[in-house]
This record gives structure tokens, C-alpha cells and sequence, in this order.
């Protein structure tokens, strides 16, 4: 019998991250364990991880991969935003400003591959023990040549953990717990017009049917 897919078992062969160690068995979209990857492969996964948990580690709340940051972006990579839609990536390239934003001639998920795959023939974050991590992470931060790269991981990492759980991330609010956001309370009918501060905890746009309002990767609509 062939072995199932568990992307939760992908991300918990990482070596030496306690948060993963302990993350509980109903973690970010249990339901997505028995599917594939839409754009990462298990090595990108559990890179991303890595360093997702240096920038958001566990202590009372969840940590980054805890929070389904991995799932966020590997939706991402797989929809419009991954594949460039709505950038012009044909030539010429002359080299921008920093004024000018994005440059390159690689759409975001271009972008991201190249980018793990020239950090992992440097570095596996993914078996590097912690304080050791923290360290090579710091170091890539301040390189000139990386900045794009580096920002781009470590801006869809705040996306996944602060954005509304429909995205796959912020699993059980754990971001929205952490700074005191209600999340989307005026989606529900039941709250219009009441204009007290809410004790409420915090609800996202499908609040309560999220196993049938996930987005799905192009091609995989319907």
C-alpha cells in the first residue's frame, strides 16, 4: 500500500526545532495532508519552514509553520501571484533603483525556487540546529545580493501568519491572537449595526466552514 502524503510529516523531519516537535495533532489544515504540494517540493517545504521559524518562533503562540505559513505560501506560488500575472517579465532588464521596486525577470515563484535553491547549496537550514540557524539567517539578512529574496520570504511569511485563515495561514487565529485583531466580524449579518467593543474572539471570512471555502491553485478550480 502506497504511503499516504502528510505534509505535516514533511515538515516535522526538520532537526532540532522544538516548536515542530510539539505541534499539536490538529495543525494548521489537517485536511491538506493527504495532498501534494501545489508548487513546493518536500526539500523547499521544510526550507521555508526553517527559516519561517526563525522569523516567527513558538513561545505562547504557535510559530510560523505551526501558524500554516508553509501552506500559504506554497498556495501563493501556485496562483496569479506565484506565476506573475499582472507583471511584464520581457525584456530589457537594465538594473532598477530600489525606487523602482521589483526588477527582475522572474515571477515570484521563479524567484523563491531560484532563490532556496542557491541558499540550500550554501546551507540546509532545515537539518542545522537552531542557534546555528539563527546565525546564518541574521548573515543572509544583511547581503546586498539577497535583499530581494530575503524580503520576499520574509514579507509571505508575516502574509501567512497575519492574513485571514481562507489563505491556509493564521491557523486558529494565532495571529490575529497575538495583536488583539477581532478579524471579520462584519461579514456576519448577526453584527451589523453593533458598534461596542467586541469581546468576541476573533473570526475570519468563512468562520466555521473553512474545509469548503479554501482557494485553490490555477487549474485546480472547481
Amino acid at each position: 500500500m502506497p504511503k499516504l502524503f502528510s505534509r505535516r510529516a514533511v515538515l516535522a523531519q526538520i532537526a532540532g526545532t522544538a516548536a515542530l516537535a510539539t505541534t499539536p495533532p490538529h495543525h494548521a489544515f489537517a485536511n491538506l495532508d493527504s495532498e501534494p504540494w501545489s508548487f513546493l517540493t518536500d526539500d523547499e517545504a521544510q526550507w521555508l519552514a526553517a527559516i519561517a521559524d526563525v522569523f516567527i518562533p513558538q513561545d505562547e503562540f504557535p510559530s510560523a509553520s505551526q501558524a500554516g505559513v508553509v501552506d500559504y505560501i506554497d498556495l501563493q506560488m501556485a496562483t496569479g501571484y506565484g506565476t506573475g500575472e499582472g507583471l511584464y517579465l520581457k525584456g530589457p532588464f537594465p538594473e532598477g533603483t530600489p525606487q523602482q521596486g521589483y526588477q527582475l525577470p522572474l515571477s515570484p515563484a521563479e524567484l523563491l525556487r531560484a532563490g532556496i535553491n542557491a541558499a540550500r547549496s550554501e546551507i540546509d537550514l532545515a537539518t542545522t540546529p537552531l542557534p546555528e540557524r539563527e546565525s546564518w539567517v541574521q548573515e543572509f539578512s544583511e547581503r546586498d545580493e539577497s535583499a530581494i529574496f530575503f524580503n520576499e520570504v520574509l514579507s509571505l511569511t508575516n502574509e501567512g501568519y497575519f492574513a485571514d485563515p481562507i489563505y491556509r495561514g493564521n491557523h486558529e487565529y494565532a495571529g490575529w491572537r497575538m495583536v488583539g485583531f477581532p478579524g471579520a466580524h462584519a461579514y456576519f449579518t448577526e453584527r451589523v449595526g453593533d458598534n461596542k467593543p467586541t469581546t468576541q474572539p476573533p473570526m475570519g471570512i468563512a468562520h466555521g466552514q473553512m474545509n469548503h471555502t479554501l482557494p485553490r491553485p490555477i487549474g485546480q478550480e472547481g
